[in-house]
């Protein structure tokens, strides 16, 4: 009898020892969980996603190439789109000036990748310049000539995909802006005297810190340097 009870007694004890080590194991789960940032990705996800930025980028640049090879006015382009309102203006009323239309640009529209960036759309914009891109120098942002690019944005990218996107274009380390940054006026025709990206001289597409100015790390193409 008293042999029964130190058999119930001894597994009453593995049972609360069993319970304490599945107890600690769960809440060693649930702060690494707590403790790991959920953006986060692989560096595997972040060079495929680099790879699907750069190469759609690159897509608009031809895109909008097509369309001033064919005449179109650098004024009359136009990003009117399906998802992001704000593109169509009366300087574009037909097909042949449309980037997202076949009969023009003939670029899809594409939203960017899952886990690119915040979930912003890109933006395209004609009041940014890049120093020593086209005409404009240092100060193009603000020398009151109309030498501003025309430029395609990805706002908000996030930190391991910038890295893989500056890898990629032979950019060491990711340039921290220091008082410039980006327009975010659409492009509806106009080019204008607005804002330049920091330390970003020569370079036709890269990734940047927008620091204390414009927080987060975003992406610029180029599609037509002036």
């Amino acid at each position: 009898m008293g042999k029964s009870k130190n058999a119930q007694a001894g597994n009453v004890f593995v049972i609360i020892m069993l319970g304490v080590v599945l107890f600690g194991a769960l809440m060693f789960i649930v702060s690494r969980g707590v403790n790991e940032s959920p953006q986060s990705i692989s560096d595997k996800r972040a060079r495929i996603i680099a790879a699907d930025v750069l190469s759609y980028a690159q897509k608009l640049e031809r895109a909008v190439s097509r369309l001033l090879s064919h005449g179109v006015s650098e004024n009359n382009i136009s990003f009117e789109n399906p998802r992001v309102a704000g593109y169509n203006y009366a300087g574009c009323s037909s097909a042949d000036c449309k980037v997202f239309d076949p009969q023009g640009g003939a670029v899809s529209w594409q939203s960017p990748p899952e886990d690119a960036n915040d979930g912003s759309e890109w933006l395209f914009t004609g009041g940014t310049c890049v120093a020593d891109i086209g005409q404009g120098g240092a100060g193009c942002e603000s020398d009151g000539v109309s030498n501003e690019e025309l430029i395609a944005i990805l706002p908000n990218v996030k930190p391991e995909v910038c890295t893989e996107i500056n890898t990629r274009l032979g950019i060491s380390g990711i340039p921290v802006n220091a008082g410039g940054g980006y327009s975010v006026t659409k492009f509806v025709g106009a080019f204008a005297d607005d804002e330049m990206p920091d330390n970003m001289d020569g370079l036709s597409a890269g990734c940047f810190d927008g620091g204390a100015g414009q927080p987060g790390y975003h992406f610029y193409m180029v599609l037509n340097a002036r």
